[in-house]
């Protein structure tokens, strides 16, 4: 009997109803659910803040949110209007989250690459929204994205424990980013994962066991930390979407589970 648990994003590129979707997450042996914090507006509107409902209808747990990333770079911005205006709109969602009984949330530290932005801005930012987080009980995940020096400097600089890492595998193998690197440094740290694979060229989101992230690696590190759940952010490749949703569900969930019964 496995002694792990396994969760995957609730969009997993099939264009359905959100109740339809969690359902075969369900139906197909998933233990987790991640979720991302809008508004769902097909086949009819569903109020983020029911998502939970939804998940807890069908025994499902929840293992964390996704909040928006657009214009995430106005948290550097050197318009301080911008910037509080940003904070301010993250600290909302954060009492929404509390309100709908989230207690982890995942956030991207900025948007794009080659930029550059100064660091004390951002500090100011990020410092401000983890103080909110701290007092609405909630725990921020930060991404690695692709300019991974301004995710480690709010790790760095920030100590609290409602701040924490969200490691993105994909992310992780793509071009010259670290290949594993960044989730050794933040293991301490980590509270959620993005689990999925890619050719190196591109972030793929594939099915884990499809491209080359280095899966021994990537597992053996993360079965010594404290996470809740495997948990995957994976779409169907060209050769998958024809698969009915349901048939794609359980293929993403056995690849992963043969690569944890290998490496656990």
């Amino acid at each position: 009997m496995k002694d792990y648990k396994t969760g995957i994003y609730n969009w997993f590129g099939y264009i359905m109803a959100i109740e339809e979707r969690i359902k075969l997450i369900k139906q197909a042996g998933y233990d987790y659910v991640m979720l991302w914090w809008e508004d769902e507006y097909y086949p009819y509107k569903v109020d983020r803040r029911e998502f939970n409902k939804i998940l807890d209808s069908y025994d499902l747990k929840l293992d964390n949110v996704h909040l928006p990333f657009e214009n995430t770079n106005n948290l550097w911005s050197e318009s301080s209007e911008e910037r509080n205006n940003h904070v301010n709109m993250i600290k909302r969602w954060l009492y929404e989250c509390r309100d709908s009984g989230v207690n982890t949330i995942v956030l991207h530290v900025t948007e794009g690459n080659e930029k550059s932005f100064d660091y004390s801005l951002g500090y100011d930012s990020f410092s401000k929204i983890i103080k909110e987080a701290e007092k609405t009980g909630i725990k921020v995940a930060i991404e690695n994205t692709q300019m991974l020096n301004y995710t480690e400097f709010i790790l760095k600089e920030i100590d609290s424990p409602n701040l924490g890492f969200c490691y993105d595998s994909s992310h992780d193998f793509v071009n010259e980013s670290s290949f594993g690197e960044i989730l050794n440094r933040w293991q301490n740290k980590l509270m959620a994962v993005h689990l999925s694979d890619n050719d190196g060229l591109c972030d793929r989101h594939w099915i884990p066991g499809k491209g080359h992230v280095k899966w021994d690696r990537i597992i053996s590190i993360i079965k010594n930390t404290n996470i809740k759940s495997y948990s995957m952010e994976t779409y169907p490749f060209e050769s998958e979407k024809n698969m009915l949703p349901i048939d794609f569900l359980i293929k993403a969930r056995e690849n992963l589970e043969e690569i944890l019964d290998c490496n656990l």
